[in-house]
């Protein structure tokens, strides 16, 4: 049975929802205590369960920001079900917003809730109070990388590096109307968001909460992300860091990553709890529960494994043949095709939309002992230690080196070796293998400024990286709200 860390209450559940208005920023109502007077680590303690619970939602990593970045890359597509299909279609702008709904405003809620967190100087410090507030920056941190990501150009597109997004550091105010800050900015608040939680969050062990090493892992994905002078020596070091972090905890899989090939599907598709969830391979994942379920909407309408799973009368999502003949014959994480594969075509729909015939992934069981779509997500791995590692390798020249440990951490997989000719598109490669439908495919392309290629099951095939469309557009409801924030050009 889960240990569940959240401590949920009424006081909890007022602090969170999946739509953000000007009532719900409010976070108190009037009956409960003045937001400058929480004055115990317990009333600190459920604000920052609140932007746990937040980050959770259905509207940000518990279903969207997982989606979005698998279903904008070029390894997945939607068959003849509706959902998400828009955004599969890049058919989206500031007053058809569709699936982008509740993602930007559920953002600056997190927000919201962890500035109160660090902002609050009533309760005395204390190690307690100092860990809250290291997480509270980490997560903070995370919610304004996502924005960036999302409603932001990369930097390596050097585009448009004004358009940032709004950098909110204070508690809530309705008054405030902030503008963009650039891009460049932002980082420097994450970076500096992320070196704090680093600093004083602790490592206990618990894979619901964002620890240290959860910090330092971002952090080496943001200094990858970012690319300015030293940051791949950076991202380097701590990817170093992180992925000694995994050799000591496992012992014997020092090689690959923590994550042992025995144990690899069942980490992922094993109905039970005790298998699946807070194992030595995760570094951070989302708590879903019963209680949880009730706040962050994730349910039979909306979920992962709703529209992945075969057996979810919502399913949709399907990777293409390319990629799914990408992976070598013995590759664990596609396994043998059958029904308990990572990616089976069984059951799969031969419609005049589906040609080729896709591929299902029982990465996200319907059913789990807690019960249906209650399996904890997986957000931060220790796998993407040894592949920022391997990818910041080749960032600072040694090539050499980077293929060595690619090789062996495919191996490690029973995947297929490189011949490093082109060595970023084999790392990117292995990257996309190793986190298919973990949201991260888009975004590698995204930062690398890489235009999309579909090879099939397509509308919309091609995009070149400075297309608009890499970039999500803010609500019209939020441009008529503040009339200092500006719509992405191309938009308008």
């Amino acid at each position: 049975m889960k240990k569940y860390f959240l401590i949920i209450s009424t006081l909890t559940l007022l602090f969170t929802s999946n739509a953000c208005s000007d009532r719900d920023l409010e976070l108190f109502p009037p009956n409960l205590d003045e937001i400058g007077n929480i004055g115990t680590e317990l009333k600190l303690q459920q604000l920052l369960n609140g932007g746990y619970l937040t980050i959770s939602s259905a509207n940000i990593l518990g279903v969207k920001a997982m989606v979005f970045g698998d279903l904008m890359g070029d390894k997945m597509f939607v068959n003849s079900n509706p959902s998400f299909l828009n955004t599969y279609n890049f058919n989206y702008n500031s007053s058809q917003q569709g699936d982008l709904g509740g993602f930007y405003d559920g953002l600056y809620a997190v927000i919201a809730n962890c500035n109160l967190v660090i902002n609050n100087e009533v309760v005395a410090s204390s190690p307690n109070v100092i860990r809250m507030k290291g997480e509270a920056k980490t997560l903070r941190g995370l919610a304004y990388f996502t924005l960036l990501n999302y409603f932001s150009a990369s930097p390596a597109s050097g585009l448009n590096q004004d358009y940032g997004v709004p950098l909110v550091l204070t508690n809530y105010d309705a008054t405030l109307q902030p503008a963009r800050a650039t891009v460049a900015k932002v980082y420097d608040q994450i970076i500096a968001d992320l070196k704090d939680g680093i600093l004083n969050a602790d490592d206990a062990g618990n894979r619901l909460t964002l620890s240290k090493t959860a910090a330092k892992l971002l952090l080496s994905k943001v200094y990858l992300t970012r690319k300015a002078s030293g940051d791949a020596a950076l991202a380097l070091q701590l990817a170093t860091e992180v992925r000694d972090a995994a050799i000591s905890e496992s012992g014997t899989f020092g090689t690959g990553s923590v994550v042992p090939e025995a144990t690899y599907t069942s980490y992922y598709s094993a109905i039970d709890d005790t298998v699946a969830e807070q194992q030595p391979e995760t570094v951070w994942e989302l708590d879903l529960t019963p209680d949880t379920q009730r706040v962050n909407g994730i349910g039979a309408n909306i979920s992962l494994p709703g529209y992945y799973s075969r057996v979810d009368p919502k399913k949709c999502f399907l990777f293409n043949q390319t990629f799914y003949g990408s992976f070598g014959a013995n590759d664990i994480r596609k396994g043998p095709g059958s029904v308990a594969s990572l990616l089976t075509q069984v059951g799969a729909p031969l419609l005049s939309t589906d040609t080729p015939r896709g591929y299902w992934t029982n990465k996200y069981p319907q059913i789990s002992t807690e019960g249906r779509y209650l399996r904890n997500i997986k957000i931060l791995r220790f796998s993407e230690a040894y592949l920022n590692r391997i990818e910041a390798l080749h960032l600072t020249g040694q090539d050499g080196q980077a293929l060595i440990e690619l090789n062996q951490f495919a191996l490690s997989r029973k995947g297929s070796t490189y011949t490093g000719t082109d060595i970023l598109a084999d790392i990117l490669a292995e990257r996309s293998k190793e986190f298919y439908g973990e949201g991260q495919r888009f975004l590698d392309l995204k930062r690398y400024n890489l235009p999309l290629a579909r090879p099939s099951n397509c509308t919309v095939c091609d995009l070149a990286a400075t297309d608009k469309l890499f970039v999500f557009p803010v609500a019209q409801t939020a441009l008529n709200s503040n009339k200092n924030l500006t719509q992405y050009p191309g938009y308008n």
